[in-house]
């Protein structure tokens, strides 16, 4: 990851040549970050997946 400015950096996204919507290296703000570096956590194994079986179920856990 190389930093950019202070409070953003740049993501290595895995996409060849260019995006048609987007920078080739965007600037991800540090919520983004956290969010990328959560789904890699998950996809290693480190944080349990949730399952909901209904709609009003995953509500009740995101109490929304």
């Amino acid at each position: 990851m190389t930093v950019v400015k202070p409070e953003t950096e740049t993501l290595d996204i895995g996409i060849d040549g260019e995006c048609p919507v987007c920078a080739q290296n965007p600037a991800f703000n540090a919520k983004a970050l956290a969010a990328a570096e959560e789904a890699r956590a998950i996809m290693r194994g480190e944080i349990p997946t949730k399952w909901y079986t209904s709609l009003e179920e995953a509500r009740k856990d995101l109490d929304i």
